[in-house]
C-alpha cells in the first residue's frame, strides 16, 4: 500500500493543507479547499512540487526526553493540528501560507500576494512559483539549479553484484534479531552513481524525512558514525535460551526465528564471503522487504523496498531492551554497546552525497520521497558527476534552445531525451556527446531527462534543469506569460 492509500485515512476537516501525493499531486482532505484554490490560480503547476502541502506549510521540530524530532509538513500538521482538528492550524503555516490566509484564503488572495516576497529571498512569490520554487522557503529560489541525480530501479539494483550477509540487528528498545540481508553494497551504489572525489559523506533519507549521516571512511572518534567504505569486524553468533523470545515470551529480547539462524551455535564465527559491509538491502531471508507506509499513528511502518544495513562496528551480543524492567539477565541493556539497528534507516528513498555542489538546490526530503516507495526506486543525488549539463551548468537562459553536454556512465550507443517527467521514455537516437535541444514551451524552470542505452540495458533517467527568463540573471517574466 502506498502513501496515497494511507493518507486518505488521515481526514482533517477544514484544514488549510496542500498534501503531497504520489507524483506530487495534492491530497485533498475532506472539506479542504486550498489545493483547488492554488490550482485554479496556477493550473500549470498541477503535478509539480508546488502542488503539495509544502507550498503553504512548514515542517517543524519538537523535543521529548532530550531528543529532538524533525517532521515534514504533513506530519507536522498532524502533530500540531491533530487528527481531531483540536490544534492551531496557523501554527503549521510558513510565511507564504500566512500571507495567503490573511488576504482571504481564496484564489484571489493568491493573486494579491504575487508581488510580495513572502520568504524574503529577494524574489517575488510570482517569480518563485513560475520557477517551481517554494515561495515560503528562503533557501529555495530561482537562482538555484537542481543538484545532479540519478534514479535507480529495483531491476538496475538487482543487476549489480549482490552481497549477502548474516548479522545481528541490535536495537535499544524494539527487540533484537538476527537476519540475513541481501542487496548491493553502498560502496558499489556510489561508484555506479559516480560520486565526485570531493565527497565526504552521505545522508540516507526515508520518505518521512528521517535521515542518517554516514562518513565515507571510518571515523574512529564516534561509535555512532557507520562508514561506507571498507570491511567491518567479523561477528560471532550469540545465543542463549533466556534471550530467546520464542522460549521466553514477554521476557526474552532477541528473535532467533530467521531461517538463516538454523544450525548455528553460540560462539560460532559468522562467515560472510567478502566480509561485512554497509549494505542497501533488497531482501531479508530471501524475501523482498515490505514497502514502508505511514501508519495511523503517524509513524513509518515497514522497512522496504530498501533498507540501509550497517554491521556492528564493535561486535557484541544482543542486550535486553532499555525499556524492560527485567535487567537481571545474562545480557542486560548497556548503552555503550553497539546498537547498529538504530542507524539502519528503513524505507530509504534517497541517498544524498555531500557537500552539495555550489549553486544547487536540495530536494525537499520531507515531501518528495513517497513516489519512490511506490515505484521501487531510489535516487542518488548531490555531489555526483553530472551526466547531463545544460549550457555549461548555467542557471539561467533567455532562449528555449540550449546546448546539452552528455557525460554518461559507460559507453552507450543510443540515448533518449525528454522534457517530460521521469516516467516517460520516448524514441531513442544515436548517442552523441553534445546536442542542441529545445526546452518545453514558455518561461520558468525547465527540466531535461536523459536515458542512456547500451544494447538492451537502459540507465537513467539522469536530469538537469535551467531557468528560462526574459533576462538573466534576474527574472522579469510574470506568471501569466
Amino acid at each position: 500500500m502506498g502513501k496515497k492509500n494511507i493518507i486518505i485515512a488521515f481526514v482533517i476537516i477544514g484544514a488549510l493543507v496542500l498534501i503531497a501525493s504520489v507524483g506530487r499531486s495534492a491530497y485533498q482532505h475532506m472539506g479542504e479547499r486550498d489545493s483547488q484554490n492554488f490550482l485554479s490560480a496556477y493550473s500549470t503547476k498541477k503535478g509539480t512540487k508546488l502542488d503539495s502541502c509544502t507550498t503553504c506549510h512548514t515542517g517543524g521540530s519538537y523535543t521529548s526526553n532530550g531528543k529532538t524530532t524533525t517532521l515534514g509538513a504533513c506530519q507536522w500538521c498532524h502533530y500540531k493540528y491533530g487528527y481531531d482538528g483540536s490544534g492551531d492550524i496557523t501554527a503549521t503555516l510558513n510565511q507564504y501560507g500566512i500571507d495567503y490566509n490573511v488576504k482571504g484564503r481564496n484564489a484571489k488572495a493568491l493573486k494579491l500576494i504575487e508581488k510580495m516576497d513572502s520568504d524574503g529571498d529577494g524574489f517575488t512569490n510570482a517569480e518563485e512559483i513560475k520557477a517551481n520554487r517554494y515561495p515560503g522557503d528562503r533557501t529555495d529560489d530561482p537562482t538555484k539549479v537542481t543538484a545532479p541525480s540519478v534514479i535507480l530501479s529495483k531491476k538496475e539494483l538487482e543487476a549489480m553484484p549482490q552481497h549477502t550477509q548474516f548479522i545481528l540487528m541490535n536495537t535499544s528498545k524494539a527487540g533484537d534479531f538476527y537476519a540475513e540481508y541481501t542487496g548491493v553494497t553502498m560502496e558499489q551504489i556510489l561508484a555506479s552513481a559516480r560520486i565526485a572525489d570531493t565527497s565526504t559523506n552521505i545522508k540516507v533519507i526515508a520518505p518521512d524525512g528521517f535521515s542518517t549521516y554516514h562518513p565515507l571512511t571510518e571515523d574512529v572518534t564516534n561509535p555512532n558514525f557507520y562508514h561506507v567504505y571498507g570491511i567491518y569486524p567479523q561477528a560471532t553468533y550469540h545465543y542463549d535460551p533466556s534471550a530467546d523470545t520464542v522460549l521466553n515470551p514477554g521476557i526474552g529480547w532477541c528473535d532467533y526465528v530467521a531461517p538463516s539462524c538454523s544450525g548455528r551455535k553460540s560462539g560460532d564465527p559468522i562467515i560472510v564471503p567478502g566480509g561485512l559491509k554497509m549494505l542497501l538491502a533488497i531482501k531479508r531471508d530471501g524475501e523482498y522487504l515490505t514497502p514502508g507506509v505511514l501508519s495511523s499513528s503517524n509513524k513509518l511502518d515497514g522497512e522496504g523496498p530498501y533498507r540501509v544495513v550497517p554491521p556492528q562496528k564493535n561486535e557484541g551480543p544482543p542486550d535486553q531492551a532499555s525499556t524492560s524492567p527485567i535487567q537481571n539477565v545474562l545480557w542486560p541493556y548497556n548503552s555503550k554497546w553497539d546498537h547498529n539497528a538504530g542507524f539502519a534507516t528503513r524505507s530509504v528513498t534517497m541517498i544524498k552525497v555531500e557537500p552539495l555542489p555550489p549553486g544547487t538546490t536540495d530536494i525537499n526530503v520531507y515531501e518528495a520521497g513517497w513516489p519512490y516507495i511506490d515505484k521501487d526506486q531510489i535516487v542518488v543525488y548531490g555531489n555526483i558527476i553530472r551526466a547531463v549539463s545544460i549550457n555549461g551548468d548555467a542557471g539561467c537562459t533567455t532562449s528555449s534552445t540550449v546546448s546539452l553536454a552528455l557525460n554518461p556512465p559507460g559507453t552507450p550507443d543510443r540515448m533518449i531525451i525528454s522534457n517530460r517527467n521521469p516516467t516517460f521514455m520516448g524514441m531513442s537516437v544515436p548517442y552523441v556527446k553534445n546536442k542542441q535541444w529545445r526546452l518545453g514551451f514558455g518561461k520558468g524552470m525547465k527540466d531535461v531527462y536523459v536515458w542512456f542505452k547500451t544494447g538492451n540495458t537502459v540507465q537513467g533517467p539522469f536530469s538537469s534543469s535551467i531557468y528560462v527568463a526574459q533576462t538573466c540573471p534576474g527574472v522579469t517574466a510574470s506568471i501569466g506569460d
